[in-house]
């Protein structure tokens, strides 16, 4: 779960606009998975991700996962949250498989297909399923490259305590690649609601950054490195939580 890419140019492609345009209809924060994936995998390499997400409510998901070739990517996740004024707690365990679908750089587009369970640990709480694709794509801006990324993945709840339609969750980062170890941006999140009776649309958007330093850089006789991004995000309606701060580091160990 990354942005990865080689720091180079390609042909045309997708401009960021036009990704907030496709999921200008979204929904609650704290039912939402505020990162953004990559459909390029590593393979071979072993990654420790650790994610912190802090506003009204706070979560973290520290999750462990490995490219077993050039297609096939599979982890497993563990969720602490905490409500407004609370302590954090064990809230789920995730199992999840990405699928690069093409290899990089040869078509118009990268592409890739997420898939996860989730159970949640309060007896009751309905269990869900996600899928959808994440597609990333490079394109010449002004004379600069940026890296764009969508991930537009459906939710569906289990289980005697699920409840609601299909939901449908976008997240969108474009960046400027400005060099390996900081590239500015910005990031878009929200859901929607695919049904009747669903929650009030919601959207978050602000700056963000990635990066990514080896482990050699810092003086460490090893191959690998530390990839790391960060956003914050202003909800954009009344019932979005105003202000919100994700922060995300990986190590990564290639075996």
């Amino acid at each position: 779960m990354r942005v990865t890419r080689v720091w180079s140019a390609q042909a045309c492609g997708v401009a960021f606009p036009a990704l907030l345009a496709v999921a200008a209809y979204a929904v609650p924060a704290a039912a939402q998975d505020l990162k953004i994936r990559s459909p390029i995998i590593d393979v071979h390499e072993l990654e420790f991700e650790n994610n912190f997400v802090l506003g009204r409510s706070k979560n973290t998901v520290h999750e462990l996962e490995y490219g077993f070739n050039d297609w096939l990517k599979l982890g497993v996740e563990a969720e602490l949250a905490a409500d407004p004024g609370q302590g954090l707690h064990y809230d789920s365990t995730a199992l999840e498989s990405f699928l690069q679908l093409t290899p990089q750089g040869k078509y118009w587009a990268d592409v890739g297909l997420f898939a996860e369970y989730e159970h949640t640990a309060r007896q009751g709480d309905p269990r869900s399923l996600t899928i959808g694709p994440l597609v990333q794509k490079e394109v010449p801006l002004l004379g600069l490259n940026t890296l764009n990324t969508i991930n537009a993945l459906f939710i569906k709840q289990m289980g005697a305590g699920s409840v609601g339609p299909l939901s449908l969750q976008m997240a969108t980062q474009s960046v400027v690649l400005l060099d390996p170890h900081f590239a500015p941006g910005m990031e878009y999140y929200g859901i929607v609601t695919l049904g009747e009776h669903g929650d009030e649309p919601q959207h978050r958007i602000g700056p963000a950054f990635v990066g990514r330093v080896g482990f050699r850089e810092l003086g460490l006789d090893a191959p690998g490195g530390i990839r790391y991004d960060a956003a914050y995000l202003r909800g954009l309606t009344g019932t979005t939580q105003p202000n919100t701060f994700r922060f995300r580091f990986e190590l990564e160990f290639p075996l």
